[in-house]
């Protein structure tokens, strides 16, 4: 049983032992009987529950509306990103086929070179044209030029140590650029 039950068996026990109390005693007393009183603070605690029921459905259907406007919210995000990734990945399919372009465009210009050659036509401009499909980008961006001062202390016999304490860098990058160096210049050699 739920507790306003008992509240309500309590108050209705109250009046039935109030029917028995003599009539004289009750009438003598001007004032509020015992059982009005216990009347009135039930009817008051029914009120107050009343209050609290439908002051709890009001924050329950707040909460659920707000839960569905988020719930809105999230899936509005939710769709844009769908739609972004799809949008990124038809790019990046063209950008694969565009440079599956480039390596056929590549080949095309090595054939054509070959057919420079056997028609004839000196050997130190076909080897040009195929140095300069070789070399790098970033030709003018190599190691040793972007951490001039880094090699010139390395080229003095200084210590990774050293070097990384004088340039203020950490040992680990000092030993990186190093190894990057030597593996650029294998490279190019």
């Amino acid at each position: 049983m739920q507790p306003w039950m008992y509240v309500v068996l309590l108050g209705l026990v109250v009046i039935v032992y109030a029917r028995f109390l003599p009539k004289e005693q009750m009438a003598a007393s001007g004032k509020m009987t015992v059982v009005q009183e216990i009347e009135e603070t039930i009817e008051h605690f029914a009120a107050e529950m009343d209050e609290q029921n439908q002051s709890l459905l009001d924050l329950f259907s707040k909460t659920k509306q707000d839960y569905e406007v988020e719930l809105a919210k999230l899936a509005g995000r939710l769709e844009t990103l769908e739609k972004q990734k799809h949008e990124l990945s038809q790019e990046l399919t063209k950008v694969h086929f565009k440079d599956q372009g480039n390596s056929t465009a590549i080949s095309t210009i090595d054939l054509e070179l070959g057919q420079q050659a056997a028609a004839g036509e000196p050997q130190a401009l076909v080897e040009e044209s195929i140095v300069a499909e070789e070399e790098p980008v970033y030709a003018g961006l190599s190691m040793k030029s972007r951490y001039a001062e880094l090699f010139s202390l390395h080229d003095q016999g200084k210590g990774v140590e050293a070097i990384a304490k004088k340039l203020g860098m950490n040992k680990g990058e000092v030993s990186l650029i190093l190894q990057l160096s030597r593996q650029e210049e294998m490279t190019r050699a």
